[in-house]
């Protein structure tokens, strides 16, 4: 096999890897207390985007599915059940506001690292869905910058998988 195909295939895979790697998450309101928290055996996660950010529907269905599934495979007993139909009292709903989703430009990224970034942020609230009372907020960031080959191979996609995992740590109440 040709060295140089699988030193790009390891590196391809490496890029792939660093997009997927969860993003940042900020604490913008008191934590939500382990008490508060012990209440709520459901969970309810709904993406939404700013009035300036076009999302398509698979996107809204797709995201908060990707945030469940990193929920349950964290931690697996946490909540009963995810994305109810019917919230009831003990649901705790997870409220995703996409700030910015900017899939840059795979050129610009294969030409030099840095340039063509992908950035995806929101600001997450975790809701008590029978009072409708904001229990805590986050800032959530996830941003891919690398060049060359990788950088132009990657796609926002890729990088909704990091995303979705730090909004996953938020809800959960990880550092």
């Amino acid at each position: 096999m040709n060295v140089t195909f699988l030193l790009s295939l390891v590196l391809i895979t490496l890029a792939a890897g660093c997009a997927s790697t969860g993003g940042s998450h900020k604490l913008v309101t008191a934590p939500l207390s382990s008490a508060q928290a012990g209440k709520y055996t459901d969970l309810m996660v709904s993406v939404q985007a700013a009035p300036h950010i076009t999302l398509s529907q698979s996107d809204r269905f797709r995201m908060p599915n990707l945030i469940a599934e990193d929920v349950k495979s964290d931690a697996p007993n946490r909540f009963k059940a995810s994305n109810p139909l019917v919230p009831n009292s003990t649901t705790l709903q997870a409220s995703v506001v996409i700030k910015r989703y900017d899939e840059g430009d795979a050129f610009y990224r294969f030409m030099l690292m840095g340039l063509g970034q992908i950035h995806i942020d929101a600001d997450v609230a975790l809701v008590d869905s029978a009072t409708k009372n904001q229990l805590a907020k986050y800032e959530v960031t996830k941003t891919f910058a690398w060049g060359g080959y990788f950088g132009a191979l990657i796609g926002i996609k890729d990088v909704e998988v990091g995303f979705c995992k730090a909004v996953a740590d938020s809800i959960l109440g990880n550092d």
